[in-house]
């Protein structure tokens, strides 16, 4: 995997896993404002990581690939393929 390809994946990696943290710290604080407004901003970067990422390299799941003529994910290599 070359070396930008690897870099972005490690970023949205890192985007994901602050989601999921503020995704669980929600679920017992459900009111703070702080937390949500942080929640919608790193949603926004993972979509912008993600479309970036999908333009460069290909789709990186089978989510959302009906836009294409045939089903033809498959023919890109998988995300994790080539990263430790």
């Amino acid at each position: 995997m070359d070396k930008q390809r690897e870099c972005l994946m490690e970023r949205i990696s890192e985007v994901s896993f602050v989601m999921d943290d503020l995704r669980l710290f929600l679920d017992t604080h459900p009111c703070d404002q702080d937390a949500l407004c942080m929640y919608r901003e790193y949603s926004m970067m993972r979509a912008e990581l993600v479309a970036q990422y999908t333009s460069m390299y290909g789709p990186m799941s089978s989510y959302g690939i009906c836009e294409c003529a045939e089903w033809n994910w498959t023919q890109y290599p998988w995300p994790w393929e080539g990263v430790c």
